[in-house]
């Protein structure tokens, strides 16, 4: 072998051996800390009266963002009785930036107790605006109840803030 091939074969080896050394070193901890919505949120939203900007309740969500644009969610509020919305399935789409869309929707399966009236059989849909900053999120939320014909009960307006859902990471 001449020392040409032998210096371009040890380059490559060299480079090879590198690039294996260091690629477990790169893992998922890139899109920990970038404005990527793809996982699953803490939300804390705080509801307004959309007319008059009255504050209600606020509540709390879990929601998964799933690559390739599905998003579950689950809340957790008061003002429905154990069992009376279910889990709310939806989309997510990127705008630009660090800025996102979503639109979910869950099932409410019996009207609400005479003390809270305005809880209808029917649906609950959300449109969310979202911003992602890190491991930080806010959201101005645009919602509707509707009736089991689809038709408009009640509109609802929110903000809210999201955290990251961080726990232990597996090794693959």
């Amino acid at each position: 072998m001449d020392s040409n091939l032998r210096r371009i074969l040890s380059v490559v080896v060299v480079a090879i051996v590198v690039g294996a050394f260091f690629q477990p070193f790169q893992g998922d901890a890139a899109p920990q800390s970038s404005g990527r919505i793809t996982g699953t949120w803490r939300v804390h939203m705080t509801p307004r009266n959309c007319q008059t900007g009255a504050p209600l309740p606020p509540f709390d969500f879990l929601v998964s963002f799933a690559r390739g644009g599905t998003l579950t969610e689950v809340i957790n509020a008061q003002a429905f009785s154990p069992g009376q919305r279910t889990t709310g399935l939806g989309l997510w789409s990127h705008v630009q930036s660090n800025t996102y869309k979503s639109v979910s929707e869950a099932f409410i399966l019996f009207d609400s107790p005479t003390t809270l009236p305005g809880f209808k059989r029917g649906s609950q849909r959300l449109s969310w605006d979202i911003q992602v900053d890190g491991n930080q999120a806010t959201i101005e939320s645009a919602g509707q109840f509707l009736d089991s014909d689809g038709n408009l009960i009640v509109p609802t307006c929110a903000s809210g803030v999201g955290t990251r859902f961080e726990g232990a990471q597996d090794e693959d």
